[in-house]
C-alpha cells in the first residue's frame, strides 16, 4: 500500500509541474487551457532567482529558461488520469501568435520548434517573480498528460576568442578563433592529428549553454520520463528491483560518493517504470524527495552514453572542447595556467565542509577570495550542490564563475565534451545544424539516436579511437585540471590508455564525472 501511494503521489506531481534548482528555478501550476481539442494550449507560472539581462561592455548577454514539453496518452477509461503509456516530446506551434507572457519576461522561438527559450525581455538582474506563460503545442486533439521541464542557461554570444594558453598540458596551440572557419590540425596542436572541419562548433557562433551540470533531481525527472527498458540503459541497478522501505541505489552500489538517486516504487518488465526519486538522507527516516536528499547535487555516475540520452531528450548537443573554452574565457585575453575564472588563484572546497549540507541551500565552509573551487578531496567525497560557489553579491573570482555566467565549469565534476584527437577526422563530426540537436527522443533502448553523435568508440586499424575528452576537473582531481585550457585527458594516440583511466572502455559510470550541454 506505501508503494502505490509514492506511485500515485509522483504521477501527480510529474503532470503539473517539474521544478529544478539551481536558481531556484520553479514551474508551477501547468494547466492545459483547452482539453481535449487539437493544439493544446498550455498555461503555466514561472519564476527564478539571479536572472540578468546585461551589457558585458561589447555584447549582452542574459541568461533563459530552455521550456520543453513531455506528454503523455491517456485512456479514456482510466481513472484519476493515470497511465503507463510511453511518454513522448511534443513539438510546438510555428506560430508567434500562438505564445504569451508576463512582463518583464518574453519567449524566444526556436526554427525546430521543439522547445522556446523564456528571458527577460529588457535589461536587469535578480529575482523573476512569478510570471504566466502561456505555450501552445503542434499535437491532435485526445487526453494527455503534461510534464513541463525547465533547464537554466546563459547565452554566449557570437565573436572571436582566445584558444590555448600556451602552457597547461596538451593546451590548444595559442589561436585566435575569428570565424567558424576550418582548422589545420596541424596548427591547432594538443595532439589534433587532423583538419578540423567548418562545420564543427567551434564558439564563435553564439550560443546557449546550460549554467549548471545536470543535477540529480534532474536526473530523477528524466528517468521518470522513460520507459522500463530506457530506464534499464540509463541506471545500474534493474528497474525491477524491490525497493523495500529505504529504496535502492540506482546509478552505485551503496550510493557512494554523494549520489542519493533511487528506486522508490519498482517497475514491471516491460509495462511499467519504475519510480525514482533523491535520497541522501536514508528513508523512511526522512522522506524520499525531502529538503535534505541533495536534489541540487550534480549528477556523477554518468556515463558518456547517459549524457549523451540526457541531451538528446532535453533538445540540446554536447559541448565541444573548443566552445568551452568560449565559455570559460570569453573574449579576454589568454593567461597563462588561468583557471576558468580567469585567474591563477584558486580556493579549495570539499563536501565534509558544508552549511546545509544536502540542502538547496548547500554552501562550502572554505573562505577565499579567489575560484571558490571543489578540487583536491579524497576519493570517497562527493560532489556539491550545482553553484554552490555564488551568491547574490559574488564577483566572477569569488564564485569561481566562467565568464558568462556559467557555474562549476571548473571543478565539481569532469565536463565530458566533444573533441578528442580527432585520428581520421573521428571526433569532429557534430555541428551546430538542427539536424545535430536533440530531437527529444530516444531509441526503444534508451540511446541517443542523433547520427553525427558518436556515442560509442569506432574502430581504426587496431586502434579504438575515442570522441570525447574531459574537462575541467572534479572534487577529486588536481588544481591543475581545473585550468582553462588543460587538456590531459584528452584522447590519446593508438596503443595508449583512453581518457582519465576509462581502460577499454570509454562508457562506464565514474564517481566524479558528469556533464551539461548547449543549444
Amino acid at each position: 500500500m506505501l508503494k502505490k501511494y509514492y506511485f500515485v503521489i509522483a504521477i501527480f506531481i510529474l503532470l503539473f509541474a517539474s521544478s529544478l534548482y539551481g536558481n531556484n528555478l520553479s514551474i508551477s501550476n501547468v494547466t492545459n487551457t483547452n482539453p481535449g481539442l487539437p493544439n493544446p494550449q498550455i498555461s503555466f507560472v514561472i519564476s527564478w532567482d539571479n536572472s540578468w539581462y546585461v551589457n558585458n561592455g561589447t555584447d549582452d548577454v542574459w541568461d533563459a529558461i530552455w521550456i520543453i514539453v513531455k506528454y503523455q496518452n491517456v485512456p479514456t477509461t482510466t481513472p484519476n488520469c493515470e497511465s503507463l503509456l510511453k511518454w513522448e516530446h511534443s513539438l510546438m506551434s510555428s506560430a508567434s501568435t500562438d505564445f504569451a507572457i508576463g512582463y518583464p519576461l518574453e519567449i524566444v522561438r526556436v526554427a525546430d520548434n521543439r522547445g522556446v527559450f523564456i528571458k527577460r525581455e529588457n535589461p536587469g538582474t535578480g529575482t523573476v517573480q512569478p510570471t504566466t506563460a502561456t505555450i501552445t503545442l503542434n499535437l491532435g486533439a485526445g487526453t494527455y498528460n503534461f510534464s513541463v521541464v525547465g533547464i537554466e542557461m546563459a547565452y554566449v554570444p557570437a565573436g572571436a576568442f582566445n584558444l590555448g594558453d600556451g602552457a597547461s598540458t596538451n593546451t590548444f596551440s595559442s589561436l585566435n578563433i575569428a570565424s567558424e572557419n576550418l582548422i589545420i590540425g596541424g596548427a591547432a596542436g594538443g595532439g589534433i592529428q587532423a583538419d578540423i572541419p567548418a562545420t564543427y562548433p567551434k564558439g564563435y557562433n553564439a550560443f546557449y549553454c546550460m549554467k549548471y551540470e545536470i543535477s540529480q533531481k534532474q536526473y530523477v525527472e528524466f528517468l521518470n520520463l522513460l520507459t522500463y527498458d530506457q530506464q534499464t540503459t540509463r541506471t545500474s541497478v534493474a528497474p525491477s528491483s524491490d525497493p523495500g522501505l529505504t529504496g535502492v541505489c540506482a546509478m552505485v552500489t551503496n550510493c557512494t560518493n554523494r549520489n542519493g538517486i533511487k528506486i522508490i516504487d519498482k517497475g514491471i518488465n516491460p509495462t511499467r517504470s519504475a519510480l525514482y526519486g533523491n535520497d541522501l538522507v536514508t528513508a523512511p527516516g526522512d522522506a524520499f524527495n525531502s529538503a535534505n536528499d541533495g536534489l541540487s547535487i550534480a549528477s556523477n555516475f554518468l556515463k558518456w552514453s547517459d549524457l549523451l540520452a540526457y541531451l538528446d531528450w532535453a533538445c540540446l548537443r554536447p559541448i565541444t572542447n573548443l566552445e568551452f573554452e568560449k565559455v570559460a574565457r570569453g573574449k579576454e585575453a589568454r593567461l597563462a595556467n588561468e583557471y576558468i575564472w580567469g585567474s591563477t588563484l584558486i580556493t579549495q572546497a570539499v563536501s565534509n565542509d558544508l552549511t546545509d549540507a544536502g540542502l538547496a541551500t548547500e554552501t562550502s565552509n572554505s573562505t577565499g577570495n579567489q575560484g571558490l573551487c571543489a578540487y583536491g578531496a579524497a576519493v570517497d567525497k562527493g560532489p556539491l550542490r550545482v553553484g554552490f560557489p555564488a551568491t547574490s553579491t559574488s564577483t566572477r573570482s569569488t564564485a569561481g564563475a566562467a565568464y558568462y555566467g556559467v557555474q562549476n565549469l571548473g571543478g565539481n565534476l569532469w565536463e565530458m565534451v566533444s573533441g578528442g584527437n580527432n585520428a581520421g577526422g573521428l571526433g569532429y563530426k557534430i555541428t551546430s545544424a538542427s539536424t545535430d540537436i536533440g530531437d527529444g527522443t530516444l531509441t526503444p533502448t534508451g540511446e541517443a539516436d542523433i547520427p553525427n553523435w558518436q556515442a560509442s568508440p569506432s574502430v581504426v586499424g587496431a586502434c579504438n579511437m575515442w570522441h570525447m575528452e574531459m574537462r575541467g576537473g572534479s572534487f577529486k582531481s588536481a588544481n591543475t585540471t581545473v585550468r582553462t585550457s588543460d587538456r590531459s585527458q584528452n584522447s590519446v594516440l593508438c596503443g595508449g590508455v583512453a581518457p582519465y583511466g576509462f581502460g577499454n572502455d570509454v562508457d562506464q559510470r565514474l564517481s566524479d564525472v558528469g556533464g551539461r550541454g548547449v543549444r
